[in-house]
């Protein structure tokens, strides 16, 4: 019998068993409910009392039960669809080049996510050479919202790295975009939730053709 029991409890999705264990816990609190009663003798304003201490017990127990399986809190998803090049010029060896990020930002949550910071990054070499702030907005439950992040490459950040003037030589030169969305989604309009999404992408610019490859993410 424990076996065909695991085996069935198995096939459950998340959100059966969370509604399971809420109808159980709310059969108990009526038979404790019961009980209490019965030890009181019945007398209505003591039973008015039980009833009313139960019932409360039982919605703090649903709430926190549900708030910990069906609808905690996830982390908003970033998807990057594109990097356009703008502008590219060389002087003295270091590029000098504008960007433009194709993000997607989809809530996964049965609340509506409200963003506190979000931040997208240029990298070359893992030294942050531009950052820009992205302006998300709040996102409906479920809801995939699209934006466009520029990046403009602080020059100065470049001239001491060694390395640049290896890569300009070579005609190709490697860059990294690092982005981190973090917010609050307000479960049952009670409790916040810190969610963060964070993502890291790489792709390389062909000096010689001003062209950019297909960026690859992690």
């Amino acid at each position: 019998m424990v076996c065909k029991y695991t085996i069935a409890a198995a096939k459950h999705t998340e959100e059966q068993i969370a509604w399971y264990i809420v109808l159980e816990k709310l059969n108990n609190g009526r038979k404790e409910g019961e009980s209490v009663m019965q030890k009181l003798g019945g007398k209505p304003q003591y039973i008015a009392m039980a009833m009313a201490v139960g019932l409360v017990i039982s919605v703090a127990l649903i709430m926190g039960i549900l708030s910990l399986t069906v609808y905690r809190g996830k982390d908003p998803i970033t998807m990057l669809n594109g990097v356009v090049l703008r502008d590219l010029e060389i002087s003295q060896d270091v590029p000098k080049l504008t960007v433009d990020l194709n993000l997607s930002v989809k809530n996964p949550n049965k609340y509506a996510f409200r963003p506190t910071k979000s931040t997208a990054f240029l990298l070359y070499r893992g030294v942050m050479v531009s950052e820009a702030v992205i302006e998300v907005g709040e996102i409906a439950p479920g809801a995939t919202k699209s934006m466009i992040v520029t990046l403009t490459i602080m020059a100065e950040r470049m001239q001491g790295n060694p390395a640049i003037h290896m890569d300009v030589a070579r005609g190709m030169v490697p860059f990294n975009t690092y982005t981190n969305i973090s917010g609050k989604v307000k479960v049952f309009r009670v409790a916040r939730v810190t969610v963060i999404s964070t993502g890291l992408c790489g792709f390389d610019i062909d000096i010689k053709s001003k062209t950019l490859g297909d960026p690859k993410c992690s």
